[in-house]
């Protein structure tokens, strides 16, 4: 079931992932640390599409996202050769943090909810105001 989101991405960023033996138990069903790294996969493409490159950030401007804050709620699991869905939106965007959610599917049916906040740090671990370009492309969801 679609889930009715606040936002102020225009649309979703949308990743699809397929699931491997690498990604699951013994049973055969994904481990709940994977949805983990589904996510940040996810979150990375979408931020390559809106051309905001991680290395870049680093190596330019000294800056790095962190995960702040995060919380999922597991509906119900995937399994070995499923094709999942991870929609990816933008919720707010600040100076030094962006709050996101994330929300996977397989076909219709509701996987995982993702909250999270990012945080923009420097390399010595202090926050950071991320540079006015980077943060108008996030507000406004811009891939040039």
């Amino acid at each position: 079931m679609k889930q009715k989101i606040n936002k102020i991405s225009i649309f979703p960023y949308i990743n699809n992932v397929r699931i491997y033996y690498e990604d699951t138990d013994a049973g055969g069903v994904v481990y709940h640390s994977n949805y983990l790294k589904f996510a940040e996969r996810a979150r990375t493409e979408m931020l390559r599409k809106m051309n905001i490159h991680q290395q870049k950030l680093k190596y330019d401007f000294n800056i790095q996202f962190i995960v702040k804050k995060l919380s999922i709620e597991y509906n119900i699991p995937s399994m070995l050769d499923d094709l999942i869905r991870i929609e990816s939106y933008i919720l707010k965007v600040a100076a030094a943090k962006i709050m996101m959610k994330q929300i996977m599917y397989r076909k219709k049916d509701l996987i995982a909810k993702i909250d999270l906040t990012l945080g923009s740090i420097n390399s010595l671990g202090k926050p950071v105001r991320l540079p006015t370009k980077i943060l108008n492309k996030l507000k406004y969801n811009k891939n040039t």
